[in-house]
Order: C-alpha cells, then sequence, then structure tokens
C-alpha cells in the first residue's frame, strides 16, 4: 500500500469518525432542547459526509452498483461472523453488560442487512441477465 492509500484510507476513517461524533451530538443538543446548536453539528456533519465520500470515491472504494451490492452482502460477513461475536465475548468477559448489548444490537441489524443486501444482489443479476436476453 502506497503512503497516499495509506492517508486515504485514515481520512475516510477519520471522516466517519468525525461524521458520527456529530450526529451524535446533534442528537444531544436536539434532546436537550437546543436546536440552533444541533443545526451546526448536523451541518458539520454533512460536510464530513462529502469529505468521506469524496476519498472514498478517490481510494477507488465505489463501483458499480452491482459491484457495490456484491461487496455489501458479502462484506457483512466479516462483522458478523467474526467481528461482533468476538466483541461480545470480550465486553462479557471485562464485565461490561452495556457494550456487549450493544455489540448483539449491531449483530442483529447487521444479519438484516447482509439478507437485505444479498437479496437486492441477485434481484440486481437476475434484472441484468433479462436485459442481455431481451
Amino acid at each position: 500500500m502506497t503512503k497516499t492509500e495509506e492517508n486515504l484510507k485514515n481520512a475516510i476513517i477519520g471522516e466517519a469518525k468525525a461524521r458520527l461524533e456529530y450526529t451524535a451530538f446533534g442528537m444531544q443538543a436536539v434532546q436537550e432542547g437546543l436546536p440552533e446548536f444541533a443545526q451546526l453539528f448536523m451541518e458539520a456533519a454533512g460536510a464530513e459526509t462529502i469529505h468521506g465520500i469524496n476519498h472514498l470515491r478517490t481510494a477507488g472504494g465505489i463501483g458499480t452498483t452491482l459491484e457495490n451490492l456484491n461487496e455489501s452482502a458479502n462484506g457483512e460477513d466479516y462483522e458478523i461472523e467474526q467481528m461482533y461475536p468476538k466483541f461480545i465475548e470480550e465486553a462479557k468477559a471485562d464485565g461490561r453488560a452495556d457494550a456487549a448489548a450493544s455489540f448483539g444490537l449491531a449483530l442483529e441489524r447487521e444479519k438484516h442487512h447482509r439478507a437485505m443486501f444479498k437479496e437486492a444482489f441477485e434481484t440486481f443479476q437476475k434484472k441484468v441477465a433479462t436485459a442481455k436476453s431481451a
């Protein structure tokens, strides 16, 4: 991996983290009845999203819709089969039931996402095959 590729990867991670933080901060401001500060955080979150997308595109991380569906359908496997089960086990060992619950909820949703993406990928493939045979 070149230094620029490594920098793009790190920039994507940094922008994604900032987007999540600013969105969470905005939601907190709404809960506290401070919409003017919520708007500030949400605007910043939107800008961070655009920065991250630009870096992702530059890094070659956005393909055709078919490629993106395939990547998404198969990309959930790691989180479902390895990452979240390990995180849950470690959180329990650390006595962090709150973290284990958070990871468990994410794991269940990731299973749903995988099923949606796999179904969409298959549907898209059929659509392409039908169009080619017509």
